[in-house]
């Protein structure tokens, strides 16, 4: 994969195709917005407001804190001016689109195949739209990881650690993959900058990047596992890879 390879009209028909009734000059001033950060620091490596690029491995790394330890959660990571941020665990300064940005350039290719792979099929779809594929099989699917100093140490571990199912009250090993769906798109522009939701654990499509774990379908299902999660305030990187 190269970067420099990606024109911006090939990004802005990477954003703009997930819903093409809609009107999306707001959303393509957005991009535009964001594409002028985009730095280059170092060969193939990128810098886009805080998020590092690097091309040949497909890595991001975006900067966060721990926003609570202990909580019902919805989601995982959210704008610091989100909505929903009483629902989530890290927070980030970076907006949304943006992260949407860097997950294009980095050749990730958003499609909702896969979210709802473990959905009972006695269960309500949590929506109608039939699922989108990416073109190049399984480029919507991501492994994520959280990094932080612990006095001399460094701590990494995968984000799911520092999530657990109510029920269970254990991490279900199905949730070590996401799906970058990739949000939606209205009248008013790209919906997660108005939300501020990046990673949902329970589907939402607003939200960036979704979890295909089982159960996903439920908002009363997911909680924190506090003995995994670093004090609040902690600065944390999340790390994406493309998942094995």
């Amino acid at each position: 994969m190269r970067l420099l390879f990606f024109t911006y009209l090939v990004i802005i028909a990477s954003l703009t195709a997930q819903d093409s009734s809609t009107p999306k000059m707001d959303a393509k001033a957005q991009l535009e917005d964001a594409k002028k950060l985009l730095k280059e620091t170092a060969p193939g490596v990128y810098d886009l407001n805080g998020i590092q690029i690097t091309a040949a491995t497909r890595e991001l790394r975006i900067p966060c804190s721990i926003l609570h330890q202990k909580l019902p959660l919805e989601y995982a990571l959210c704008h610091e001016a989100g909505e929903k941020v009483h629902e989530t665990i890290l927070q980030t300064a970076v907006k949304p689109i943006q992260v949407q940005l860097a997950l294009l350039l980095a050749n990730y290719q958003p499609a909702t195949l896969g979210i709802l792979e473990k959905l009972d099929p006695t269960q309500e779809r949590p929506y109608q739209d039939k699922d989108t594929e990416p073109v190049k099989p399984g480029a919507n699917r991501l492994h994520i990881r959280c990094e932080w100093k612990e006095g001399d140490k460094t701590k990494n571990v995968p984000l799911s650690d520092f999530i657990q199912n109510s029920e269970t009250r254990k991490t279900p090993p199905d949730l070590d993959t996401w799906i970058f769906n990739g949000s939606r798109i209205d009248s008013d522009g790209f919906a997660a900058e108005i939300t501020g939701c990046i990673i949902s654990t329970y589907v939402d499509r607003t939200a960036i990047i979704n979890s295909p774990a089982k159960g996903n379908h439920r908002d009363d299902l997911w909680i924190s596992m506090p003995d995994n999660i670093p004090a609040e305030e902690t600065k944390v990187t999340l790390i994406i890879t493309p998942a094995k």
